[in-house]
């Protein structure tokens, strides 16, 4: 039986009261979406795309903590000092063995998909896109019932040479030319991007994840390692209504693919986006998504910040509501009634729901509510912390970062306040920061969202 679904808005504080004022005012608004079905909903068909990283840097072999205490007691490797960070280094050949039994982040990847063959229903469609120097269609959109084809393809992942750069927008847009090829309106679409590395064209990749979220098609990153571009990926999930991962372990991939599926497979609600229009005088000036992941959605800014403003969600799960923190530059008004905005959410199109954010104003308005004045402070904590770490000036990095560990602290963040503390000091000492200190830190401030 084919289940409707249903998504709900609501907006906190409500009602919603603002002081008079002679002046224009900053007004937050917390707006919460909620998918919910009736009954039990079957599983969705997928319609997805791998898109993997298969330069250089995914081949190298990644060596166990039972091959690494094999590497230093033949003397293979020794610690030394780079701008101040110690690091571990090859200082002779590495034996046979070790070489013979480490897995690098491709035969993980060669894994995950084999699990995924294993798991693909007779209407799901997979694609696979290789990409270095350029990108290669591997598999193109074959359905699940092909799986002696589908492992034979797969198979020639490892002998595949497409040089040693990371080309990931000719990826991502073969990637999108299968998800359109195969749609049937039945499919949830869905495009995968795995890497470790720098990319030539961060403008193309981002103006392809917004062809992708136009489409309603979500891309979901996951970044290896500490020398990926964690701004990129990020930026690509959250503009499409994806997800941003970031795994320190190459072994994690086969379950952060797997789980991936899973979780398109059991979508409530698919492609849902939410449409703002402020109201004559009001300004849009930011939306931040709290939950599942804080993330800043969109910042308009001048004749922008006036028209209507649409941000993408993604596939919503029945029970797992969405936390976007709205902010306005309201005008001066009198006391009386104020209309602010209205709010529309569509899912694929088609439109499910709609609400307006009007407020009362009066003469005696009450203090923020705790949740309000908590996602507000936590928001500003991520857009200090992103600041830092894109800052070109090694003293305005330190104190930005300070100021987020502030806050950090103000939160009982105590463990991100130290890591953000520690960058403050490399920043101020001319250090080279850690990669994966900065990736640990960037993915760790996205669960920010979470107030108690």
């Amino acid at each position: 039986m084919y289940l409707m679904p249903t998504l709900t808005l609501s907006t906190s504080p409500a009602p919603l009261i603002l002081e008079a004022s002679r002046e224009s005012q900053v007004c937050y608004v917390l707006l919460i979406v909620q998918a919910s079905v009736t009954g039990a909903a079957p599983s969705r068909p997928v319609n997805w795309a791998l898109v993997a990283d298969v330069s250089r840097s995914m081949r190298i072999p990644i060596v166990d903590e039972t091959q690494f205490r094999s590497l230093l007691r033949t003397g293979s490797a020794q610690e030394m000092l780079v701008d101040g960070v110690p690091v571990w280094q090859l200082s002779g050949s590495v034996p046979q063995e070790v070489r013979d039994t480490a897995s690098s982040a491709l035969d993980y990847v060669v894994r995950a998909l084999h699990t995924i063959v294993e798991r693909l229903d007779h209407h799901d469609r997979l694609a696979l896109v290789v990409f270095a120097d350029h990108a290669l269609l591997l598999i193109p959109g074959m359905v699940g019932a092909d799986r002696v084809t589908l492992v034979r393809a797969i198979e020639r992942l490892p002998g595949l040479n497409l040089g040693d750069g990371t080309n990931l927008a000719d990826g991502i847009a073969l990637a999108l030319n299968q998800i359109r090829a195969n749609r049937d309106g039945r499919c949830a679409d869905r495009i995968i991007l795995l890497t470790d590395g720098f990319t030539r064209d961060s403008a193309a990749c981002l103006a392809l994840a917004d062809q992708a979220a136009d489409e309603h098609i979500a891309i979901t990153t996951i970044g290896l390692g500490g020398e990926f571009q964690d701004d990129l990926l990020t930026a690509i999930a959250d503009r499409s209504g994806g997800h941003a991962l970031f795994l320190k372990r190459v072994s994690a991939i086969p379950r952060a693919v797997s789980a991936e599926l899973e979780t398109v497979r059991a979508a409530a609600v698919s492609a849902v986006t939410i449409a703002i229009a402020p109201q004559r005088g009001v300004q849009l000036r930011r939306v931040t998504r709290m939950r599942p992941a804080l993330a800043l959605l969109a910042e308009p800014t001048g004749a922008a910040a006036m028209d209507v403003t649409q941000v993408s969600l993604g596939d919503l799960a029945a029970g797992t509501p969405v936390t976007l923190l709205l902010e306005f530059l309201v005008p001066a008004a009198n006391p009386g009634p104020l209309w602010i905005a209205g709010v529309a959410a569509r899912s694929s199109g088609a439109r499910l729901a709609d609400t307006d954010i009007r407020a009362a104003v009066t003469h005696h308005a009450p203090p923020l509510s705790h949740d309000v004045r908590a996602a507000a402070a936590r928001s500003m904590a991520a857009r200090l912390m992103r600041r830092a770490t894109t800052a070109s000036d090694p003293a305005e990095a330190a104190r930005l970062m300070r100021a987020a560990a502030a806050r950090f602290d103000d939160f009982g963040e105590q463990a991100l306040a130290a890591a953000a503390r520690e960058q403050a000091s490399a920043f101020e000492h001319g250090a080279r920061i850690a990669g994966i200190a900065t990736r640990e830190l960037t993915y760790a401030t996205r669960r920010l969202g979470e107030v108690s």
